[in-house]
């Protein structure tokens, strides 16, 4: 453009000087490196449209294309709720596990039946038992030993009492006996049950203690010996869990011919 602008000065002052022809070459060499100029300005803006605009799109499409399939992986693997071991299962490699066809076998959570038990206690007690009471078992997998338990939870509600609903109608009066009142039991002292082996069968007994209502002023005379019925009954039966102890490692292991 410099050159085109200074022979078109000379053609203008000396007219002649500078052929026509020259001139002539020379704007349509500037228009043509204009036209460049402006097709890769529109380029330029091409360009810019795409990451601003077309990029960004992509991007997040491949990124929900992704989660998609991160979900549909997620579907491929059954995980339990809790943490554990499998035991009891007779897999190999290549098996097909899904929750329609269930092989049998069992999950132990981390910690089960090291933590607490549960003890099923006849209806009748129901309006005694409570939390925090002092109870006392033995288990089979722990012979002559009685391990102190305190009451930590008291199910509100009777197992018999529930249903599941399918295609055969249940007559009430088929339940043959009548449900027990679930009470959970953790140990009085650490590691008490320690060695009892998880999901061993135990016998459980629960106290009361009257000694307040005994010493109070305002409890009468009569209630006062039923109270101290109560209490002496909750001794013998303290003893007979202990004679239960004593005899069933002999009941088991001689009697039943084992």
């Amino acid at each position: 453009m410099d050159e085109l602008a200074t022979k078109e000065e000379l053609q203008r002052r000396n007219p002649g000087i500078v052929a026509q022809r020259e001139i002539e070459r020379l704007q349509l060499l500037v228009e043509g490196r204009l036209g460049a100029i402006a097709s890769a300005s529109a380029a330029k803006q091409g360009i810019e449209a795409r990451i601003s605009s077309l990029l960004p799109a992509q991007k997040a499409s491949a990124e929900a294309a992704l989660a998609q399939a991160q979900v549909e992986l997620a579907k491929t693997v059954i995980r339990a709720g809790v943490s554990g071991r499998v035991e009891q299962f007779g897999l190999r490699v290549g098996d097909i596990v899904s929750q329609i066809m269930r092989p049998a076998g069992i999950l132990i959570p981390d910690g089960a039946g090291q933590q607490s038990l549960q003890a099923g206690f006849g209806q009748i007690e129901a309006q005694i038992m409570k939390p925090g009471m002092i109870a006392e078992v033995t288990c089979v997998s722990k012979p002559f030993a009685i391990i102190p338990m305190v009451v930590t939870a008291v199910q509100d509600y009777i197992a018999a009492g529930q249903f599941r609903g399918g295609e055969q109608l249940v007559e009430a009066q088929q339940v043959a006996r009548p449900g027990t009142l679930l009470v959970f039991l953790e140990p009085l002292y650490k590691g008490g049950l320690d060695d009892v082996t998880p999901g061993s069968s135990c016998i459980a007994n629960a106290y009361s203690s009257n000694h307040e209502l005994i010493l109070s002023k305002d409890t009468s005379a009569t209630r006062r010996v039923a109270l101290h019925v109560v209490d002496a009954l909750g001794l013998v039966h303290a003893l007979l869990l202990r004679l239960q102890a004593l005899l069933l490692p002999f009941k088991v292991l001689v009697f039943s011919g084992h």
